[in-house]
């Protein structure tokens, strides 16, 4: 089950990559729940993506709102991405 959830984090965040230059940018809704899924059921993905906030502030505004915004499910497994120091 963990690998099917993996592939469908993958396929969303890869849709949503490619959404996010539509002229509706639905894609910046499916990034973080693709990234979620993925996080949820990796933990050297969840590692990987906490040195991408901590290297990138301007991600990890961005991040952080959209875990905010996200339901439960989502913004839990996103918490565990949250720089060293705002976690």
């Amino acid at each position: 089950m963990s690998i099917l959830i993996k592939i469908l984090g993958v396929i969303l965040l890869l849709v949503g990559l490619a959404l996010s230059w539509s002229p509706i940018p639905l894609g910046i809704l499916l990034i973080p729940v693709g990234a979620a899924m993925i996080v949820a059921t990796s933990s050297h993905a969840q590692k990987w993506l906490r040195g991408r906030r901590e290297n990138n502030p301007k991600f990890d505004r961005w991040m952080g709102k959209m875990q905010r915004k996200a339901p439960d499910k989502v913004s839990s497994a996103l918490e565990g991405t949250e720089p060293r120091g705002n976690g």
